[in-house]
């Protein structure tokens, strides 16, 4: 009994770690100027009205001279035009933002989908804040109603209203 006591102890010992001792593991891996924070909500607001609201599980921020934000564990973004309504939804795998540009980029299997309900699939996207446009330069599926069509480049409205698909490689019309 004398050695079981104290085996146990050190077994006890050894095999836990609390979330402190992982949290400054975690921390100890990172560079000291990047900031972190688990389940954030960001809104974007222009003279009192949403433009965006960014839901995310986790956000890292670069404070050196590259300035950027990175959503690596996924992120939702919703869009909201002028008049403060909703006009699409975003969702992708990994995201990044460049504070000094004001370019969102969202990466591995990027979706938008419109108030129309039009669903464009792609694996990067580029949403230009300043300009009001999004953008994506590789292959691209646009579901519509009545027809899916696929293509290489897309340019379009921010609120996904208005776009053109260029180097269409096929449509395929849609039954109901």
């Amino acid at each position: 009994m004398r050695f079981i006591l104290p085996l146990i102890f050190i077994a006890f010992n050894f095999s836990c770690k609390t979330d402190l001792q992982n949290t400054k593991i975690e921390k100890n891996q990172l560079s000291s100027n990047i900031e972190m924070a688990h389940n954030v909500t960001i809104r974007y607001s222009e003279k009192g009205r949403n433009q965006a609201i960014l839901n995310a599980p986790l956000m890292m921020r670069e404070l050196d001279s590259v300035n950027r934000t990175m959503f690596t564990n996924g992120m939702i973004l919703k869009i909201y035009d002028s008049t403060g309504n909703w006009s699409n939804t975003l969702t992708a795998k990994y995201g990044e933002l460049d504070h000094q540009t004001n370019q969102m980029k969202a990466k591995d299997s990027v979706k938008v989908i419109n108030a129309k309900g039009e669903t464009l699939t792609t694996k990067e996207l580029i949403w230009m804040q300043n300009e009001r446009k999004l953008y994506t330069y590789g292959s691209v599926a646009l579901r519509t109603e009545k027809e899916v069509i696929y293509g290489d480049t897309l340019i379009a409205d921010e609120a996904f209203r208005i776009y053109t698909i260029k180097k269409v490689k096929g449509i395929i019309q849609v039954k109901k």
